[in-house]
């Protein structure tokens, strides 16, 4: 491959990564179109679609989905594939439920300290050692939830809840060994039975928005699965030209469009003891995007 074949491809691949974190920055806007819906019930959806969507993703490529499933699934415990799958239904009801009840702020700063959290995930699980940049950037991580706890609106459950939840998700992806979407048709697909269970009982109950609400309605959420693909999708092809600093900066481009959203968009109360805590998170990002700069790593990141 010339230089040039090579400088094309990175530029691709940055493209790329970046209109996946551009779409993820915007799904708050798609979730907050269903916020006459449960949180419970977007859940379900988002789930049920992903399977399907995942599944013809891989039968597009060629490739029979129940296989990819056998594969993946010989590489780990029962027991690691479950928990993978539950932890990542955590993340995403708590991120609606942040999004739809006016809290998108609270999500953005769960993002934001998401990355720190995977550094410390390592140095628990993987004996990885911390430099001391990324010790510092814990420590303002640290600093900040500890403040928002004393000052500003206690404790900040959900931007820990959907950081940490994220962290330990991109930790157990590296502990299985497969790809964003192989991983996503996995999970998904492990928790269908439970979920059409769940959405059985609201219709028979008629408690659920499906097929009884408008039609616009039902189409919203029969795309939430592509909502959460796309951006992937993207995501996954771009990484594999460009090195993981600099997808290391382009990370926060999704938690920075949260925060302009929450504040500039939807006018969530921004007081100024919680900019004290988004200032002292914020040093903590740039720490650790510091950490990157003096300290490059090979690979892509965890989640």
């Amino acid at each position: 491959m010339t230089a040039h074949e090579h400088l094309r491809q990175q530029k691709s691949g940055i493209t790329q990564v970046t209109v996946g974190y551009l779409v993820w920055g915007l799904l708050p806007m798609f979730w907050k179109t269903l916020d006459h819906v449960g949180p419970f019930e977007v859940l379900l959806h988002r789930i049920f679609w992903c399977a399907l969507w995942s599944s013809v993703y891989f039968v597009l490529r060629g490739r029979r989905p129940w296989l990819v499933l056998r594969c993946a699934w010989r590489r780990s415990s029962p027991l690691l594939l479950v928990t993978s799958a539950v932890v990542v239904a955590v993340n995403w009801l708590s991120y609606i439920y942040a999004v739809t009840s006016g809290h998108l702020l609270q999500a953005s700063l769960g993002y934001f300290i998401c990355p720190i959290l995977i550094v410390l995930l390592g140095v628990l699980l993987f004996k990885e050692r911390m430099t001391p940049l990324q010790i510092l950037a814990l420590l303002f991580c640290i600093a900040g939830v500890v403040y928002a706890t004393l000052r500003a609106d206690g404790f900040p459950w959900l931007s820990v809840l959907i950081g940490g939840t994220f962290a330990l998700y991109g930790t157990m992806k590296k502990i299985i060994g497969v790809d964003g979407v192989t991983a996503l048709l996995s999970d998904t697909v492990l928790l269908t039975p439970a979920v059409l269970a769940a959405m059985g009982y609201l219709y028979v109950g008629g408690a659920g928005e499906f097929l009884t609400g408008s039609t616009s309605t039902n189409l919203l959420l029969s795309a939430a699965g592509l909502a959460t693909l796309v951006p992937l999708m993207l995501f996954i092809q771009g990484t594999i030209t460009i090195p993981y600093k600099t997808v290391g900066f382009l990370q926060f481009i999704t938690p920075t469009m949260a925060f302009i959203l929450g504040v500039w968009v939807y006018r969530e109360p921004f007081s100024f003891h919680q900019g004290i805590t988004f200032l002292l998170i914020l040093l903590g990002v740039l720490s650790y995007i510091l950490s990157l700069i003096k300290r490059p790593r090979r690979g892509v990141p965890l989640a």
